[in-house]
């Protein structure tokens, strides 16, 4: 299974739209994931997209969906915006998140950082800021092991 991770459009839709031709240029998604922080931004596309997985970030006004556990292919993926675990800081209200839901990955946005990390078997992944050209793909085989890529910088 093959799932695009984005998050921080922040509107910016144009560029969402060219990242997303990016994504498949490699092979078409089988689901895609946004962590917040331009909610309605992938139904503003107004194009056909692979079923999508989504949270509030703080900058999605009147939405409470700020944190959900979804099983892809096996593997189960917190998905949060990051805001209320206090990713700025650090992750470490995060990982104690991660290891209650049991999944075997967290992943977040709120900082416009790009970060990957493996910790105890359990992969924290922040994809970076989209209306700054990042995003990540995660790779889920049929045993729910997960390989993932950061592209594009901050």
């Amino acid at each position: 299974m093959r799932v695009g991770v984005i998050s921080d459009s922040h509107g910016m839709t144009g560029r969402l739209s060219t990242l997303l031709m990016a994504m498949e240029a490699e092979g078409p998604l089988d689901a895609l994931i946004h962590l917040g922080d331009g909610y309605h931004d992938l139904s503003d596309l107004g194009v056909p997209l692979p079923p999508i997985y989504q949270v509030a970030g703080n900058c999605d006004f009147f939405r409470s969906d700020t944190r959900m556990t979804v099983e892809l292919s096996g593997a189960r993926l917190l998905l949060t915006h990051g805001h209320y675990q206090n990713v700025k800081q650090n992750r470490e209200q995060l990982f104690s998140v991660a290891l209650d839901e049991h999944v075997h990955a967290a992943l977040y946005g709120h900082t416009h950082i790009q970060k990957m990390e493996w910790r105890s078997g359990l992969l924290l992944l922040n994809p970076g800021s989209a209306m700054n050209g990042c995003y990540a793909i995660l790779n889920i085989n049929r045993l729910g092991a997960i390989d993932a890529k950061l592209y594009g910088q901050e």
